[in-house]
């Protein structure tokens, strides 16, 4: 992959804003969540399967390795 779409595929916690549409892929499998809080501190996601609650800093490191994935659309 070339630096150019190396940069364009880097996400961050910011991007996350209540009402955002998150899979979140845990021990158990995969979930779809919706972000109910983010604030500077932490970001908050409630699913069917899941009710997560963390600091930025481990959301950020959870959108690198691929645990948590930002859906722009419905499936």
């Amino acid at each position: 992959m070339d630096a150019a779409r190396s940069e364009y595929l880097n996400l961050s916690s910011a991007a996350l804003e209540p009402g955002t549409t998150v899979l979140y892929r845990h021990r158990s499998g995969d979930s779809l969540a919706t972000v109910t809080e983010a604030t500077d501190e932490h970001v908050a996601f409630v699913g069917d399967d899941c009710d997560g609650h963390f600091p930025r800093e481990q959301i950020d490191r959870m959108l690198g390795d691929g645990r948590l994935v930002l859906v722009l659309g419905e499936r």
